[in-house]
């Protein structure tokens, strides 16, 4: 079986050449990337919290009104969006947890 050669997607580039600095990132994404599950890579089709976490890290120019930084801002909020929701996520599944163990407090 040949290795594999992991080359960046046209987006990664096009994030690479429009980024104009870092950006740091907000306390909900930071626990948010925390709170992520290992990726592993089969076929490198899904981002792990790394590649995540570089594409949250980009700052671009804010009065960019191209298509293409429009895409680029787009694509970052929704990446945005699914790492705050990492930590809701994880809030639920406490609170059912411990809501459960609430109702049986009678039956011990």
């Amino acid at each position: 079986m040949a290795a594999s050669i992991v080359v960046p997607s046209d987006i990664t580039l096009l994030e690479n050449k429009h980024s104009i600095g870092h950006r740091r990132l907000g306390l909900f994404e930071w626990t948010g990337l925390l709170g992520m599950a290992p990726m592993f890579h089969l076929h490198y089709s899904k981002m792990d919290k790394g590649d995540k976490r570089a594409v949250l890290s980009k700052k671009y120019d804010e009065d960019d009104a191209s298509e293409l930084g429009t895409i680029l801002k787009k694509r970052q909020e929704a990446i945005r969006k699914e790492v705050v929701a990492t930590n809701f996520m994880w809030g639920t599944a406490g609170t059912m947890t411990g809501l459960v163990w609430w109702s049986f407090r009678r039956y011990n």
